[in-house]
């Protein structure tokens, strides 16, 4: 969900496929929101796009995993104005998905339960 294309089209798929990865009642829902309400991609993709590479996932537990990811920031005229490493620690839960949108975006019910994350 942090990735920052300058194709509105594009960034809504990528946020529609995020959200098909949360359940209203899980805290991982309220903490992508707060991030969406501070951080609108259309905004950033104003003047800079983000391409996120993920560098390592390790299971923590069956359905706990940590993350390692890098973010690369460039203007909009294609320069990299900087790069970030962040890690998250991502809780997960498996549910048969019911609504048919949601079964074409997440088909195997796979569901983020909670996330915490923080810059390196």
């Amino acid at each position: 969900f942090r990735s920052v294309t300058p194709d509105a089209v594009v960034q809504k798929q990528y946020i529609d496929r995020t959200y098909a990865l949360l359940r209203t009642a899980d805290p991982a829902t309220e903490k992508v929101n707060a991030w969406f309400r501070g951080n609108s991609p259309f905004e950033h993709a104003r003047r800079a796009t983000v391409a996120v590479e993920v560098n390592n996932i390790v299971a923590l537990s069956n359905q706990t995993y940590q993350i390692d990811w890098t973010e690369f920031e460039r203007d909009r005229k294609g320069k990299e104005t900087g790069s970030r490493r962040f890690r998250a620690i991502a809780t997960v839960t498996l549910t048969a998905p019911q609504d048919e949108n949601v079964i074409r975006l997440n088909p195997i019910g796979l569901y983020l339960k909670d996330l915490d994350w923080t810059a390196q």
